[in-house]
């Protein structure tokens, strides 16, 4: 058979494996941009692979924004801006969080009734799904109301945890109900493997640009913060990651492998399984925020790196806030080998999980509603993702620049030479529309010329308008 070649050995789909050769040539400069790459028959013929494949390849580097293909020319080399290349100086020294303060008054406005909410990243709630789950949650109360009054145990619904469980079928380890624990979202997920895993002053390796809250947790618990660089197309860069880890500079590193928030990339798998890796081999643990990981469009790239993990190094933490229900607070872990540590911690924080939210999402997932509810949301948040990239693009001034994201609903926005994002915020909140400045996704104030914006809503007329508005704003920063 053709396919057959040495690289079905590596890990990952084949045509993945060509697309990171590729990429690394691309990256070292054996290709420039502008550059024509080879032609798909002569991928096909190098790599002794189909046709097919050398073209899925191509469509791969494509996903990642790394080339173009030219309709009868061929495939070429995307040329990247200034921007997206890694800088050489984010990783230089651990510093400690001071933007606390910052933050929680950038919040503020979100609550306030007359304010046009493009700041905080969540999706709009969907009619159908609304009914359909508080439909499930009424018969769950009747059916269970003492069992919906009393305290669950810390680890969890059982029902819940075996679901979940057996949602990592498809991983290289698959996970056990006595693995998965039920937590009060997300964040007390992260909070918890944090904790289980360092001590204060400890320094932990993040990506740059990463979730603020991510930084707001380890200022609040005392962590140092070393900034990696981040690429916008494929993720933290490895290579200084490893010497990191190798150098004993970082006691852990919190990552988003799919649809990172703010950037809205997905890692390749190839950099996924050296991620898991590189956390077994360091003996240094990944922590890993999935939160927004069943947004992601493309359902071959939705792994996480902990499918991966064959040490027990990664921490996995997701929830159901930012998909189904934000107000629920029903998240989980898989901690790993950090388990027992993770339980000791769990029952001296919120001891339990909200008893009435587990038993309803146990039922909403034992009905096999979630994942049709996971279709109907990719789908309508990826249109509207494009629908206010294009806005944007439309309504800012010249040389703005707006990434497609592999899935979630926010947007990366870079503001043309000499707009200042945090003017611009500072302006768009006195006209009644929140965002925020891309300064608070950095623990040492980066990124002063980009914003972040939440897509997850329908572009209305009022959206509209509060778009234009930021454009006209920006016009004058």
């Amino acid at each position: 058979m053709r396919d057959q070649h040495p690289l079905t050995r590596a890990p990952g789909a084949l045509y993945e494996a060509i697309a990171e050769r590729v990429l690394a040539q691309i990256r070292d400069g054996t290709f420039a941009p502008g550059e024509k790459l080879p032609s798909v028959r002569e991928i096909a013929a190098t790599f002794e692979v189909s046709v097919n494949t050398a073209v899925q390849s191509y469509r791969h580097l494509e996903r990642l924004e790394v080339v173009d293909v030219r309709p009868r020319q061929g495939y070429f080399v995307r040329a990247l801006a200034e921007d997206d290349e890694p800088s050489d100086d984010h990783s230089r020294a651990p510093v400690r969080i001071s933007l606390s303060e910052h933050v929680l008054r950038l919040m503020e406005p979100h609550a306030r009734k007359d304010m046009v909410r493009l700041g905080i990243a969540l999706p709009a709630p969907r009619p159908g799904a609304l009914r359909r789950f508080n439909r499930v949650l009424t018969d769950t109360a009747r059916r269970l109301p003492m069992e919906s009054w009393d305290y669950m145990h810390p680890d969890g619904h059982l029902p819940l945890r075996r679901q979940l469980a057996k949602r990592t079928l498809g991983f290289e380890n698959p996970a056990g109900v006595d693995d998965t624990l039920i937590t009060s979202g997300c964040m007390e997920a992260l909070w918890l493997s944090l904790r289980a895993v360092s001590r204060p002053g400890d320094v932990i390796a993040v990506e740059s640009p990463t979730y603020y809250g991510v930084l707001l947790m380890l200022g609040t618990n005392d962590r140092k913060v070393l900034e990696i660089a981040t690429r916008e197309d494929t993720g933290i860069d490895l290579d200084v990651l490893e010497q990191a880890m190798a150098t004993r500079r970082i006691k852990a590193c919190v990552v988003s492998g799919n649809a990172q928030n703010p950037l809205g990339f997905t890692m390749p798998e190839a950099s996924k399984r050296r991620l898991a890796e590189l956390a077994g081999r360091y003996d240094v643990p990944v922590i890993e925020n999935d939160v927004w990981g069943g947004t992601v469009f493309d359902a071959a790239q939705r792994m996480p790196v902990k499918a991966f993990d064959a040490h027990g190094a990664v921490l996995y933490c997701s929830s159901f806030s930012k998909v189904l229900v934000p107000g629920g607070r029903v998240g989980w872990a898989m901690p790993g080998r950090y388990s027992r540590r993770f339980r000791e911690l769990k029952r001296f924080s919120t001891i339990a999980a909200p008893s009435l939210m587990q038993l309803t999402l146990a039922s909403w997932l034992q009905r096999n509603l979630h994942e049709e509810h996971l279709d109907v949301l990719r789908r309508d948040i990826r249109r509207q993702v494009e629908d206010m990239r294009r806005l944007i693009l439309a309504a800012f001034p010249s040389g703005t620049r707006v990434r497609r994201p592999s899935g979630g609903c926010v947007l990366w926005v870079h503001l043309p030479r000499g707009v200042d994002g945090r003017r611009l915020t500072s302006d768009a909140q006195a006209a009644g529309v929140h965002v925020f400045p891309g300064e608070v996704f950095s623990a040492q104030g980066r990124y002063r010329d980009r914003i972040r914006i939440n897509a997850g809503n329908p572009v209305s007329p009022e959206v509209r308008e509060a778009v234009v508005a930021l454009g006209q704003l920006a016009g004058g920063c």
